[in-house]
C-alpha cells in the first residue's frame, strides 16, 4: 500500500478531508507533528518546488500577522532559515509521497502529484535548485 506522509501543526485540521479521501482510495496515511521534526533549509526546500517564496509562508503565523516578517520581502534562503527556526511560519500541510514533496496542494494538483507527474509551475521560468529522486 503506498504511503503518504503529512506534516501538520498541532491541532491542524485543514488536511483531514484529503487524508480521509486518500485513505479511502487505499493509501496508507502517516501524520506527523511538524514540531517533532528537525527542519533544515535543505529538508524544507523540496516541499516548495517552484512556488513563489511568498506562498511558502503560513499567512496566519504570529510573526507574519504582527508584521515582524514580511514574506514579500524574503528571498528563498532567508525564508528557509526563518522557517527552520520557527515552524509556525511554514505553510502546511507538507506532503511527502514516493520521494516527492509538496505543500498545500489544491484539488487540481493532487491527482498529478499522486501520478508523479509535474505540477504546473507557478513561475514557468524558475527551475528548482533541488531535485528529489524517488526513494
Amino acid at each position: 500500500m503506498p504511503k503518504i506522509t503529512f506534516y501538520v501543526k498541532p491541532g491542524e485540521t485543514s488536511a483531514f478531508s484529503y487524508k480521509q479521501a486518500l485513505a479511502d482510495k487505499g493509501y496508507e496515511i502517516e501524520v506527523r507533528d511538524i514540531e517533532e521534526e528537525i527542519w533544515t533549509s535543505a529538508l524544507l526546500r523540496p516541499f516548495f518546488d517552484t512556488r513563489p517564496v511568498v506562498e511558502w509562508f503560513d499567512p496566519n503565523a504570529p510573526k507574519i500577522l504582527s508584521g515582524d516578517i514580511d514574506p514579500r520581502k524574503m528571498n528563498a534562503q532567508g525564508a528557509l532559515v526563518a522557517m527552520s527556526a520557527d515552524f509556525a511560519l511554514i505553510r502546511t500541510p507538507l506532503v511527502k509521497f514516493a520521494g516527492r514533496c509538496a505543500t498545500d496542494l489544491s484539488d487540481e494538483e493532487w491527482p498529478r502529484f499522486l501520478a508523479r507527474k509535474s505540477i504546473p509551475l507557478h513561475e514557468p521560468d524558475v527551475i528548482s535548485e533541488f531535485w528529489m529522486h524517488d526513494e
